[in-house]
């Protein structure tokens, strides 16, 4: 794994998750934020993913991911509606647009 590949993965999270921020309503702060809470999951469960691959272990990272992401929301958000709904619905959308983007690739 190199470095590229934690960058494009966190990029290509950013905007896919962007997306969802964005018709969801954060804004301003709560925009930082976001990318704040995915520079630190991102790249741990991209690390995590290549150390273990396999569905069930991708399964456990992603909802270790909702999990945090939504209680960091809760705690952090200044204005996030509905932090954990929020942070499921990023992730699926994100990890089925990253499916998505492997099938091209």
């Amino acid at each position: 794994m190199k470095l590229f590949d934690f960058a494009l993965s966190l990029l290509l999270t950013l905007v896919f998750e962007g997306v969802i921020a964005f018709a969801w309503g954060v804004r301003k702060r709560d925009l930082l934020l976001f990318m704040l809470i995915n520079v630190l999951t991102n790249p741990a469960a991209v690390l995590l993913h290549a150390l273990f691959p396999g569905w069930g272990v991708t399964a456990v990272l992603e909802a270790g991911v909702v999990l945090v992401e939504g209680a960091l929301y809760q705690q952090l958000g200044y204005a996030v509606r509905r932090p954990w709904l929020f942070s499921l619905c990023a992730n699926i959308f994100s990890f089925c647009m990253g499916l998505a983007v492997d099938l091209v690739i």
